[in-house]
């Protein structure tokens, strides 16, 4: 983990890397195309891709209140780790754990969480979205 907290929200599994620029809507707090709300939920994608401004794009949407409760990806880059921590969304890196989390949190309705740098992750499923 990089970027430590603790939180819940509904899972929304992407099976794509996402643009922070061209795929987060920063005034609205939406993914762009599903047209889904960040705000409470754990975003889940395999890497980020695009330019440092994505960093931006993160921090304004937790200044804004819009931003997701939690990022979880396989690989982080400098730009989704520098726009979280500006921000306080917790970042986890999960590697070789990736399958495993994303078969995991499929199945869950709302999902609780801790996460405490360098490297302890707590996720309990329960609730309702």
């Amino acid at each position: 983990m990089l970027v430590g907290g603790n939180g819940a929200g509904m899972p929304v599994i992407l099976g794509r890397p996402i643009s922070p620029l061209g795929d987060l809507d920063q005034d609205r707090g939406v993914l762009r195309g599903e047209r889904l709300e960040l705000r409470d939920k754990i975003l889940m994608f395999p890497y980020a891709v695009g330019s440092s401004v994505g960093s931006y794009v993160l921090y304004s949407l937790a200044a804004k209140g819009l931003s997701p409760s939690a990022i979880f990806v396989e690989k982080a880059d400098l730009m989704l780790v520098s726009g979280c921590a500006l921000g306080g969304i917790p970042l986890i890196e999960l590697r070789d754990e990736y399958d495993n989390m994303r078969n995991r949190l499929s199945v869950c309705q709302r999902a609780f969480f801790s996460a405490r740098v360098p490297d302890l992750l707590e996720i309990t499923c329960g609730g309702t979205p």
